[in-house]
């Protein structure tokens, strides 16, 4: 059963992979990004877009990760103390 859903995975992961490099393709304009103190390489609006995608997704996996991680630490405090019930 675990074999089957790392399958699943693979082949989620590589069509995933598979848009974005023909979203990519199709949105070749040339595009170069300004940050504060910066010049991003000028490449094409696909690739900035998936990068900007990219970037979002990881920093609102971390945030995620962060408020779970406290509510972890909150959940274990409570059943140390023996404020759950059982």
């Amino acid at each position: 059963m675990r074999a089957i859903w790392l399958f699943i995975k693979f082949l989620l992961i590589l069509t995933v992979v598979v848009i974005g490099a023909f979203f990519a393709l199709e949105n070749s304009q040339s595009l170069g990004v300004s940050f504060i103190f910066i010049d991003g390489p000028t490449v094409s609006a696909g690739v900035w877009l998936l990068v900007f995608f990219a970037v979002g997704a990881l920093l609102g996996m971390v945030a995620s990760s962060v408020m779970v991680l406290s509510y972890r630490r909150k959940l274990a405090s409570a059943t140390k103390e023996g404020f759950t019930k059982k």
